[in-house]
């Protein structure tokens, strides 16, 4: 039940829905998840509570977007701030408080670290394949060209010309020529 609230949490929020997710923790009323979307990865924290009418409804409190081109391997630091509560510091200016839970740590840190390696190789695929999609367009370009190119008139040319030039080396030699 919690994953399609989250779905549309991310939908309705961020405007994408996530590829994976990973729950940290939950208790009455608070979650706490990993979230892979197509090119980046949000830690996202969110509370729930009873609407009349809907039955149940849903606020992000906290999300920290980790952009995988901009990340540096090894960068997540983890501090304990009380028995309840880990400080998660990504970069210099991004953080976000989670739930210690009793999980290892370490094995939250790895699943990001994966993930950035996972969406990186997929970027650079894609701009490999674009590329050589790219070269090979510009290939059939240049055969293109080449074949509405007419070498024949171009032939007659340089045979022309080689014979002035001939010529021209016999008049220079002092030998009269028939033209």
């Amino acid at each position: 039940m919690h994953t399609k609230m989250l779905e549309q949490l991310c939908l309705d929020e961020i405007g994408e829905i996530p590829n994976e997710i990973i729950l940290w923790h939950l208790e009455e009323g608070f979650a706490e998840y990993l979230i892979k979307f197509e090119n980046n990865i949000a830690l996202i924290t969110m509370s729930m509570y009873d609407v009349e009418e809907d039955g149940i409804g849903y606020l992000l409190e906290q999300r920290l977007y980790i952009s995988p081109q901009n990340y540096i391997s090894g960068s997540i630091e983890s501090h304990s701030i009380n028995s309840e509560q880990l400080l998660l510091k990504i970069t210099e200016n991004q953080e976000i408080y989670f739930t210690d839970n009793g999980k290892d740590i370490q094995n939250l840190i790895d699943v990001l670290e994966s993930w950035v390696i996972e969406i990186n190789s997929k970027q650079s695929s894609d701009n490999l394949r674009s590329r050589f999609s790219s070269l090979r367009r510009e290939k059939q370009a240049i055969i293109s060209k080449f074949e509405q190119l007419n070498f024949e008139a171009i032939k007659k040319d340089m045979d022309y010309l080689e014979q002035k030039l001939k010529n021209t080396q016999q008049k220079l030699a002092g030998n009269e020529i028939e033209e």
